[in-house]
């Protein structure tokens, strides 16, 4: 018996270090939260045909906010001077300046001017009417016109032309098999039909009204142009205008995958304007619910934002809303910018003109709700902190903008020894994507868990080391996006806590 006792107390002291080195150690860290303006990829306010207004040439303003958008608009003309010859550097060029300042860009396509409307600077063509559609393809369509080609653009285009519709097609097909991949294009708005690409004929026609379907065009005349840009683009998103009480357009490609555009957000007009009657009504009739008959309705239309983005585009600019201090006034403003938000918006055309003063603190307000904002919570960190052994990265997330990133971003650790000289890296297969703000303005947004467990290297050095985090570049370890946290150290990566490995 004696021996046996020996036995146990010999094995009891062999076996009770191994399970206290077994036990694992947990790590809480709470971040603090950064409330400043954050400028991050794919959302916020867009600078508008110039790569930086802070630093443009001709009309540099200082007072625009930071963007990391940009939105060009070109007329068909412009990108195919002569019958199958293209001017891809205009678009290349645009692309080169845009990716140098760490910019993605919005494009759209168009093929008819309002009527007098002319290029500006620093435009070539700078004064000289738009025409819209090329030259040489006006005389196919037009041969009798007695000012085929002169500065003259009161030409209004018939877009159930076989000929237009065919030549547009391949000008459309040019255009994808070139930059449908391009990494630096962020999405293409569809704005191949009508006054300025959105899908009416104002300034052309007064009475009756400006719209494609009180001039005779009927939805199976104008999706062809939808399906066009999807063909053409298969691998970008895109965006449609919400267009009019009288059209289907719009209805039927958010039914079918593509965000939303409006222009002329913000008009309260005296008599009838966009926020009080032209977007209810409209809005209406996309969901089916409106006067006129909508052959394709969107009835989760105000949802659609989950999935395929929202932008929108000021009316006229925030100068001139200044000149109008009775209507624009702080309130109406204010409410303006409610509407944008509780749009789920993700970008913001400002025209990059002047912010007035007196308006800069709700535009602040504004951009840091605008797309994405995601906030970690809270990480949790448990290990035996010894060679070889598994390590988990518990984490709490929010999102405390109004939409969600349509592009993936995913999460990697990094552990980061003192002396900088030993660094991990712990990638994450998560999808924030799916990480969805709230659904209105006053309610709370839901907290995502994250929990991800690896293996410490086994020959990782004994010492102390950082636990840093980042959003990047899928595939990559380039982060990309800025939290909405306190402890940004060098290129949006973030220190939270530190261990030590013994």
């Amino acid at each position: 018996m004696k021996y046996n006792h020996f036995i146990i107390v010999s094995l009891f002291a062999i076996i009770t270090p191994i399970l206290a080195q077994a036990t694992p150690i947990t790590i809480n860290y709470t971040p603090s939260v950064n409330n400043g303006i954050l400028v991050n990829p794919d959302i916020g306010i867009t600078d508008h045909q110039t790569i930086n207004r802070h630093s443009d040439p001709y009309w540099s303003e200082p007072s625009y906010p930071e963007t990391s958008v940009v939105y060009y608009r070109w007329y068909w003309e412009q990108l195919e001077p002569e019958e199958g010859v293209y001017n891809y550097k205009l678009i290349d060029d645009t692309i080169k300046a845009a990716r140098a300042q760490n910019k993605k860009i919005v494009i759209r396509f168009m093929t008819m001017a309002g009527l007098n409307d002319t290029y500006y600077k620093p435009s070539p063509r700078a004064g000289k009417k738009i025409l819209g559609i090329p030259c040489w393809l006006k005389k196919q369509i037009d041969p009798k016109t007695h000012a085929i080609c002169k500065n003259d653009n009161s030409f209004i285009i018939n877009y159930k032309n076989k000929i237009f519709k065919s030549d547009l097609k391949r000008f459309i097909d040019a255009m994808g098999k070139r930059y449908d991949h391009n990494p630096t294009i962020l999405r293409l708005d569809v704005g191949l039909v009508g006054t300025w690409g959105e899908w009416h004929l104002a300034t052309h026609y007064k009475d009756p009204a400006p719209t494609l379907g009180k001039h005779g065009y009927k939805a199976k005349d104008l999706i062809p142009y939808i399906t066009m840009m999807q063909q053409a683009f298969p691998n970008k998103m895109l965006t449609m205008s919400i267009g009019t009480t009288s059209d289907n357009t719009t209805s039927y490609a958010t039914l079918h995958g593509l965000g939303w555009r409006a222009d002329c957000i913000g008009d309260w007009s005296h008599g009838w304007n966009h926020m009080a009657e032209g977007y209810p009504q409209t809005i209406k009739h996309i969901e089916g619910q409106g006067n006129i008959k909508n052959t394709y309705p969107d009835k989760d239309f105000l949802n659609r934002w989950q999935h395929a983005p929202v932008d929108l585009e000021i009316c006229t600019d925030m100068v001139d809303w200044g000149k109008q201090p009775k209507i624009y006034t702080l309130e109406k403003v204010k409410k303006t910018f409610d509407t944008i938000l509780n749009f789920h918006t993700s970008l913001f055309n400002l025209k990059s003109t002047k912010i007035p003063t007196q308006y800069e603190p709700l535009l602040h307000a504004l951009i840091k709700k605008l797309g994405y904002r995601f906030n970690l919570n809270h990480i949790q960190v448990t290990s035996e902190f010894t060679p070889g052994t598994s390590i988990t990265f518990d984490s709490q997330w929010q999102n405390v903008g109004v939409a969600p990133s349509y592009n993936n971003y995913p999460i990697v650790w990094r552990l980061r020894s003192k002396n900088n000289k030993d660094i991990y890296y712990f990638n994450t297969n998560n999808n924030i994507t799916q990480w969805m703000p709230a659904a209105n303005t006053t309610s709370q947004a839901p907290i995502y868990n994250q929990n991800n467990t690896f293996t410490l290297p086994k020959k990782i050095s004994k010492g102390q080391y950082y636990v840093d985090i980042a959003m990047v570049k899928p595939n990559t370890h380039q982060p990309q996006v800025l939290l909405g946290i306190n402890g940004e150290i060098k290129n949006k990566w973030f220190q939270l806590t530190s261990i030590t490995i013994k």
